[in-house]
């Protein structure tokens, strides 16, 4: 299902299953790729959805019917002995809602698809496939939590427990239940267990953690067995950075295995006081600081059944732990990908420096030959000071007080491969030291990893500018999903609002960020949850007081202990904007349904402190060139704008739901505030709101009046032209919107040129003066020369934004607002007459979406794709009068609305090729 497809051997919460029959034979369609989807915070029902293949075109499916059975032999009669939805004509294919009483938990079910489609037909039954529901805690939990006897200079726990298990051959599944706030990593045999790494995701972990369900392959299940789990300290014991209160508790876990046999008995084996546990090899390790491994405390009977001598004692029943689980239901962090080395520079003391020509987010493989107790420190920074020494200063050492560091200590029996287990860092060179010898490239592997989000979004243009700019805000949103929407991999890798709603469109654009979006949504409401004495920003950054929080009002980091203070209106926006981009991309109105109440909670309380209809706290446009001292437009110009757009998120979800008085109230008080907004900001004279932040909040928000939108337009322009070099000048609210706002107001040919241009005041100076692979904290980079911007980090994906653009507006794919999820896709590319070619495909609920056009030798030639049982809306680029254009070789008429110029007709599923003869 494009976006949905994965390779691994684990149960996620969102897709349980297993290939159990394959019903579809030759028809004209059939049902592919269904999807079983739980969102484990809200309840244990399940979310159906899934794709269709037809073979032809313009296929709208009418009406579909789910059967779910607890036994194979019933779902293959077509019998749906739990559930039967009948021919529901009403529910698309996204999201569909089983209706009845929960499901048993923990429990495994079948189920299939049949959809008809609009002249009446139907497809043959789906594949069939199995699920497993969620378990409730703690009423599905035979295990207990335990822990060991902590001491916070000791090295971190193993512990291990011997499984007897009978009839080997009679086995049907085994599953392993397990989580460890401070992370974990199981075994069973010595062999790992899963693919998840730095598992389970952040939470607020004294309101609940997740649990991951991994099936174990029953070749792997022996007749005598040992399960070992290694601990660490992750969020839930990070004791090193931003103070002491950071500690929720000492490392902690629990876990069961859950054996089924054919003939329907199970087994369970959970933690408890029987569990045995040691101190292992891991003899440090912090999610900033990094890990010490001292090889030589590896325990040799740690996977070796009937040899657990005097050394390993009883685990503790741990008093101090989560007190709810939910299933994981948001992608897993895993090892994605893996970088060599590019060069290494001998320092000539014994130390060098590898660089492996890319700053990412992860860790290195080290391989090794060397002598027991030779210790090799492994030092991770993003940048090389003028001597060619590593600089540590972007990395957050001025506010960690700590190198991201790694330190191996040699056994020295032949070939050692390590790479650390409760750490992840932010980097592009490590200093080596501790080598006897010149070592050579394969010493150290880069190792990529993030959250396992599918790839959705590809995207590539005639520009290399421009490809270099996706190419870097690519690299630094893969560095920056660690189960949340990070700021930085190194300094505070800290989920802050305001970073997420304004990396939120670039994520869905290139990768299947739904799970991964509601996940934080939850944490959102999980931060807001309590009244406490909090930060509270006033007019700015530096205008701080101390206030009762209010409840249902997030903080502004989500989730952790480092609050930060109180959401501010221009960060806090998330609450609405992020659950909002989640219904509009993928449909999920169940999601935005749940959810509403705290939207509206937020909208409310943000209105409450306005003045005169202005909304004049928050922090303003963050990171401009030169930083935060130079922020050109005023905090409440850029307060009230998002205001503006929560008033209208408010307005239409209101109407979506039924809410109707909420829906009369929001859209008539979203009118009010613009009015005010154009009252007290708009320079009539000047054709401005001030600055080129507040002229594009105000155009891409629709606050600007239609019969002034191309001269507020224009101004930006004179801004660039005359004020600042012939460049831009914005934050992280400017950047992300300036390039859309101009080219959809008549200026594509200046945005081309921001895009294209080179030398000192441009993108292209990044790379071209320092040599940057992902994109900085503070941008345009035009120098490094103040104290303050030689300590910003190098990778922060808040300024990425404008690359959401690069598919919405050049490749010209967009969802719609009638028809969410692209069950309509609305078409409309920029540049086309600046650049000579631009791809993207989109991997959509209802399948792939591609937009292809070349504009060379005085035609424009466009190819787009319309997945089954969407719709497209299709506009043209305007070439003027009397231009012919052609779809699939037949004229068709063009309708001409203002300033836009869209083909009439009916566009359905299929492929089409529209030409154009300038």
């Amino acid at each position: 299902m494009g976006y949905r497809k994965k390779t691994q051997k684990i149960f996620f919460s969102w897709l349980l299953v297993i290939v159990v029959f394959t019903g579809c034979q030759n028809t004209q369609f059939e049902v592919t790729d269904v999807e079983v989807q739980f969102i484990s915070n809200m309840d244990n029902n399940p979310l159906f959805s899934w794709q269709i293949s037809s073979e032809t075109p313009d296929f709208a499916q009418s009406a579909c019917r789910v059967l779910i059975a607890d036994n194979p032999e019933s779902i293959n009669e077509d019998v749906g002995n739990v559930w039967d939805s009948g021919k529901d004509e009403e529910m698309g294919q996204l999201q569909y809602k089983y209706k009845e009483s929960l499901l048993e938990s923990g429990k495994s079910y079948f189920f299939k698809v049949k959809v008809w489609d609009s002249k009446g037909r139907h497809s043959h039954w789906s594949e069939v496939k199995r699920f497993w529901t969620p378990l409730d805690y703690p009423e599905d939990w035979k295990a207990k939590w335990i822990t060991y006897s902590y001491h916070p200079d000791s090295a971190l726990p193993i512990f291990k427990r011997e499984i007897d298990i009978e009839n080997i051959e009679q086995i049907e599944s085994a599953h392993l239940y397990i989580t460890a706030p401070g992370f974990y990593d199981a075994f069973i045999n010595g062999d790992k267990i899963g693919n998840n790494v730095l598992d389970p995701g952040q939470t607020n972990y004294e309101d609940y953690t997740y649990y991951s369900v991994y099936e174990i392959s029953t070749d792997l299940v022996k007749g005598k067995n040992v399960l070992g789990v290694m601990l660490g300290n992750g969020w839930y014991n990070q004791n090193v950075v931003w103070g002491k209160n950071m500690i929720y508790g000492h490392p902690v876990f629990i876990a069961q295995l859950k054996i089924q046999y054919k003939d329907g008995l199970t087994t369970t084996t959970g933690t408890d006081a029987s569990w045995k546990w040691k101190h292992g090899p891991i003899t440090f390790s912090n999610i900033y600081a990094g890990e010490t491994y001292d090889a030589n405390l590896e325990a040799p009977d740690f996977f070796k059944p009937g040899e657990t001598d005097e050394s390993w004692k009883n685990a503790l029943l741990a008093e101090n732990h989560p007190n709810e689980l939910f299933q994981q239901f948001a992608d897993p962090i895993q090892i994605m990908d893996s970088i060599e080395t590019k060069g290494i520079i001998t320092k000539g003391d014994g130390r060098y420096i590898f660089d492996f020509g890319q700053n990412f987010a992860g860790w290195v493989k080290l391989k090794i030959r060397g002598d027991k107790g030779q210790q090799i420190t492994l030092k991770c920074v993003e940048e090389l000071d003028e001597n060619g020494e590593i600089d540590p200063r972007t990395t957050g050492i001025r506010a960690t007080k700590v190198i991201q560091t790694l330190t191996y200590i040699c056994k020295g029996k032949g070939e050692e491969i390590w790479e650390p287990k409760f750490t992840y860092l932010g980097f592009r060179y490590v200093e080596v030291d501790g080598l006897t010898a010149q070592p050579s490239n394969d010493l150290l592997k880069g190792m990529v990893v993030y959250s396992s989000l599918p790839k959705t979004g590809q995207f590539i243009c005639s520009e290399e500018n421009i490809n270099r700019l996706h190419q870097l805000a690519e690299w630094t949103i893969k560095s920056n999903i660690h189960s949340i929407p990070t700021d930085c991999p190194h300094r505070e890798k800290c989920g802050w609002t305001g970073d997420a709603h304004a990396v939120a469109l670039p994520l869905i654009s290139g990768f299947d960020a739904r799970r991964f979006l509601s996940k934080y949504v939850f944490d959102m409401r999980s931060s807001g949850r309590r009244t406490n004495k909090e930060l509270y920003f006033g007019r700015s950054f530096h205008d701080r007081s101390i206030i009762n929080k209010p409840e249902g009002i997030p903080t502004m980091i989500v989730p952790g202990r480092r609050t930060s203070g109180v959401a501010s209106p221009d960060w806090g926006t998330a609450m609405t904007q992020v659950p909002w981009y989640l219904y509009m991309y993928y449909g999920e109105k169940v999601l935005l349904q749940n959810f509403y109440p705290d939207m509206k909670g937020w909208v409310d309380y943000v209105h409450a402190i306005n003045e005169d209809g202005i909304i004049p706290h928050g922090l303003g446009d963050w990171c401009p060139p030169g930083g935060n001292g130079n922020i050109d437009c005023p905090v409440s110009v850029s307060s009230t704008a998002y205001h503006i757009l929560d008033l209208d998120i408010m307005s239409k979800t209101a109407k979506i739901l039924g809410h109707n008085e909420d829906f009369d109230y929001y859209t008539k008080l979203h009118q009010k505030t613009i009015d005010r907004f154009n009252a007290q900001f708009y320079d009539s004279q000047h054709s401005t709101y001030g600055s080129q932040t507040a002229n594009a909040m105000a155009l891409d928000i629709g606050i600007v009046p239609a019969d002034l939108r191309e001269k507020v337009a224009a101004s930006i322009v004179q801004s660039i032209n005359e004020k600042f070099n012939g460049f831009i000048s914005t934050g992280i609210f400017g950047i992300s919107r300036i390039f859309k706002v101009l080219a959809e107001n008549g200026q594509e040919e200046e945005v081309y040129r921001l895009l294209s241009k080179k030398g000192e005041y441009s993108f292209a100076y990044m790379w071209e003066h320092f040599d940057a692979t992902t994109l900085w904290e503070v941008l345009p980079v035009y120098s490094q020369e103040s104290e303050d911007l030689a300590f910003r980090s190098h990778s922060h994906p808040m300024q990425a934004g404008y690359d959401a653009w690069f598919y919405s507006g050049i490749a010209g794919i967009n969802p719609s607002v009638d028809e969410p999820g692209f069950k309509k896709v609305v078409f409309k590319p920029y540049l086309t007459q600046y650049l000579t070619r631009a791809e993207a495909s989109y991997e959509s609920g209802f399948g792939t979406i591609k937009s292809a056009w070349k504009n060379e030798e005085g035609r424009f030639s466009w190819e787009i794709q319309i997945p089954e049982n969407s719709t497209g809306e299709i506009y043209v680029p305007n070439y003027g009068a009397g231009v012919e254009v052609k779809v699939n070789g037949e004229p068709v008429e063009v309708v001409n609305s203002g300033s836009d110029f869209s083909l009439a007709g009916h566009y359905g599923s299929g492929t089409f090729l529209i030409e154009m003869n300038k």
